[in-house]
Order: C-alpha cells, then structure tokens, then sequence
C-alpha cells in the first residue's frame, strides 16, 4: 500500500518564497533544487546493485557513477551517483520544485550499449552482449514515475524515486547430461537467450540472441541474462546451449551446440531460473523455479524477511543521508520486542518528532515496541492486527498514528502521547483500559472502520464490540466519543462527527 505524506503550507510557502529572491537576483539558482535519492523497490540496505544476487543477496541500490534520467515540466536532467548523493552531470542543471503539482518520470540506465537507442521512460532495451557484469547491469532498465501534490512538497526538497525492474532475468545451469558424456567431462561452456530488444516490446520486433553472462557457482557454469518481458512464443528458438567436453585425448577441446525452442511467457521484475538436461542430440528444460528478483522475494518458498540486522542497515542509511521518511519492508509477521528494541536504538540520534516510519509486514506489535521513543512523528502499520500495551507511550512527538486493519489494542497503548492530533484504526473489537490516558484526545481527529461496531465495558479492565449496534449510527458517534474518550472528529466509513466544542 502506498501511503501519501502531508506537508503544512506554511512550510512550503516559506521554502518558495525564501528561494524566490535569490532566484531573482540570480546568486542561488539551486534554492529550490530538487534533490534526489533512488533505490530499486525501496529503502536501500546494499551499496551495489546486482542483477546477478541471489535471492539472499539481492540488492537494491546502485553503482558509484550510475546515471538516471529525470524529467518533470518538459526539463530533463541526468544525475549521476556519488558517494551518497545524487547530482547533475552537468554541473549548474538541475531541476526545480515549481510549488505546483509536478510529475516526475526517471529510467536507468541511459542506454543498454553504445548500439541501442537511449532509454526513455516509455521504453528501454536490453543489449545482445551481457557477457560481464558490467555489460548486464547496463541492460537492468528500470523506471519510476512520481507524482508530487502541490500540498505535499517535501519540505527537505528531496525527491525520493522507488524505481522497478522492467525486464526479465532468465538463469540457466546444467541438472545433467546424458551417458553419451560418461567420462567425458562435459561442462556447459556458453549460452544464448532468444529475446526481442525493446522493453516493453513491440508485436513485430524480431528475436535476437542475447550472450549471457557466465559465472561460476558451486563449481559449475551458471548463467543470467535480462530480457524482454512479454507472452510466449512456441515456435522461436529460446536457448543455444554450447557444450564442450573432452577429445580422445582427454582435452577439452570438442563442443556441441544444442537449441531448446519455445520462448515462454515472461513477466517483469521476475527471474526464471532453467535447469537443462543435456544429451548427445537434445537438451530438454527440467525443473523451473521463479522468484521476485525485483524484490527479493521467493515466490514458491514464501516471502523473504527483513531481519533485524537489516532493519536497523535501513535506518542508519537513510539518517545518514537526511532521510527522515524510512520504510521497513517484509518485517516477519510475528517480529517480537528485540526486533523493536534495535529500531528504537537506531533511531534513537534522530531529533525529537522528526521519524516518519513505515513498517511493512509485522501483524502482531508488542508490548513497549516504540515506548518511549521521542523521534517518532508519523507511524504507519498497514499489516498490523494488534497492538499490545504501552507500545507506544511517551512518544512525545508522535503526531499521527496510521493503523487501518487493527481490531485489538491492549492497556495505555498510547498513553501519554501529548501531541498526537490524527489516529486510523480498523475494526476495533477488543481493547484495553486508558488506551488514550493523559492524551488530549479532544485534539485529536479519528478515523475508524465502517464496518465498526458500538464499544462497551466489558469490565472495569476492558471493553468490547457490541455486534448488534453499528457505530456510525450510534449516539457516541454523535457526542463524539469512543472509548470513553471525547475526540476533535470522528470519521466512521462515510460518516462524519466533530465537536461542538471545538
């Protein structure tokens, strides 16, 4: 789920207008200069991009040197990656926050070889010669596309480009070969994939062969390729495998060179992995295995999991760079306390009120996950179905809390929480007592399920969902109350309520 940030106006007025003189008086062109950080899929924990990584080592960022193209307003720029920072290739050009609406559009790489014709966001194109890593990885077309309300400019002027794999990665090894090979020493020596050029591609493009990139894993050949995307085709040839093994003599010196026909169906972002079985006259594909290599997540066993390690690699990257809006993706369901204790440790040089955290993938929050921790200002939990107690209290700069599937909250989970003014929740069926204790709730504007029910004490320690009475048209929806507690508004489905008081 992608979850649009807001920004107050005065922030942004107070940005164009402090750039506008000096813009005027031309002594600081780059007051409003867009900054830019890139990743591929989301925050970055590597240093390199690597088309060949396994599922375990997939990476997400990319190479020193790397250049992206980025337009908005009819202006493109190329910046280019040094150290941590991304600037314009061509020093003085660089592009602008208008204090519009703006579209920003980027691809990389600018072109696959010195033979292909530049990428564009529309289109890009993969190259026949993949043979290293260098050649491959200039095949890896990506692209973004980021639109930027003019209410929510980043007041740090950083435009952040999450950009996607748009080919496919094709792996081929060797599972076998045929008796005809006995003591022969047969290595598969090469391999070409069939593949049109042009991603995404056209009906009438024709197949080229692509020469894939050999490496050696575990003492055998294996080799990768990126290709077009697209619906298969049964009658073009797909791989050209070259087989070489030993003469009479007990050299390596013969070869043979076997086709597999039929291209299959291929879709982006995702890596086919192709085990071949080799005979005297034929090679036949065995097992298929297919993962997300665009994310890192391995279909058929399950999604990979961020481990705690890597969530804190998350964190440090982006603060080392400014980053204050930080997302945590694939978080294990079930991460407990020592998980959340290494996040609030790695926060903790962040200035008061300042974090805007998203976390992906964990259902179950724990007791105290983010007790006491001051940087937080917006928290986002799209997975999460509990919260248990005092997980979030004395958060003093937390400001928004942004939970839209939860249905149980335990004891004083936001208690002490002085400044927080906004709160989505789900369907809230159970919670515990003083959720909102020494919180002026009376600020704050809530947001709940339509499908909520009419909250009741259970006992003096608890409350409960009366199934028979639908909130939105009960009187507490009216008065303004839930849970005990008198809030600034309250939004249940398309219904609206807010204080008289107010």
């Amino acid at each position: 789920m992608k979850i649009t940030r807001y920004m107050g106006a005065f922030a942004v007025i107070a940005m164009l207008a402090a750039c506008s003189t000096d813009d005027e008086q031309g002594t600081n062109t780059a007051a409003n200069e867009v900054k830019i950080t890139a990743t591929v899929g989301g925050n970055s924990i590597f240093t390199r991009s690597n088309p060949l990584g396994t599922p375990e080592e997939q990476q997400y960022g990319f190479n020193e040197n790397d250049a992206i193209s980025v337009t908005t307003e009819g202006k493109t720029v190329i910046y280019k990656k040094t150290g941590e920072v991304w600037t314009p290739a061509n020093s003085g050009e660089f592009l602008l926050w208008t204090g519009n609406a703006q579209t920003f559009k980027a691809c990389y790489p600018e072109k696959a070889d010195d033979k292909s014709t530049n990428n564009s966001f529309s289109a890009g194109y993969v190259s026949t010669d993949q043979s290293t890593d260098t050649k491959i990885a200039q095949s890896d077309y990506m692209t973004c596309i980021k639109n930027i309300e003019k209410a929510y400019i980043p007041s740090d002027r950083q435009l952040e480009l999450y950009f996607e794999r748009q080919t496919a990665r094709i792996i081929v090894k060797a599972s076998g070969f045929g008796d005809e090979f006995k003591d022969l020493n047969p290595t598969l020596s090469a391999v070409e994939v069939y593949s049109k050029l042009k991603v995404p591609a056209e009906e009438g493009d024709s197949y080229e062969a692509i020469q894939a990139c050999k490496k050696e894993e575990n003492g055998s050949n294996v080799f990768y390729a990126l290709v077009s995307p697209g619906t298969g085709n049964d009658a073009e040839k797909f791989l050209k495998l070259t087989v070489t093994y030993n003469d009479s003599e007990g050299k390596p010196t013969q070869t043979r060179v076997l086709d597999v026909t039929g291209i299959p169906a291929l879709e982006k972002a995702e890596s086919y992995t192709y085990d071949v079985k080799i005979g005297k006259d034929k090679a036949t594909i065995g097992n298929v295995s297919v993962t997300d290599w665009g994310k890192g997540d391995d279909i058929t066993g399950g999604d990979a999991v961020t481990t705690t390690e890597n969530a804190v690699l998350i964190i440090k990257n982006a603060l080392a760079v400014g980053n204050t809006n930080i997302v945590i993706n694939n978080l294990a369901a079930n991460a407990d306390i020592s998980v959340f204790n290494a996040i609030r440790e790695a926060l903790s040089s962040a200035s008061d009120g300042s974090i805007d955290l998203t976390v992906y993938g964990v259902e179950a929050l724990p007791s105290s996950a983010f007790l006491n921790c001051k940087p937080l200002k917006v928290i986002s939990l799209p997975d999460v179905k509990s919260i248990e107690s005092v997980a979030f209290q004395d958060c003093i700069g937390l400001k928004t809390i942004w939970a839209p599937i939860v249905s149980s909250i335990s004891d004083f989970a936001f208690a002490d929480c002085p400044n927080l003014n906004s709160v989505t929740l789900g369907n809230i069926s159970a919670a515990g007592i003083r959720i909102f204790d020494n919180v002026f709730t009376e600020r704050v504007d809530l947001t709940l399920s339509k499908d909520q029910k009419v909250m009741t004490k259970k006992d003096i320690d608890a409350w409960q969902s009366d199934e028979s009475e639908k909130y939105a048209d009960s009187p507490d929806h009216v008065r303004v109350q839930f849970l005990g507690k008198k809030f600034q508004s309250i939004k249940c489905g398309s219904k609206i309520h807010k204080s008289t008081n107010i």
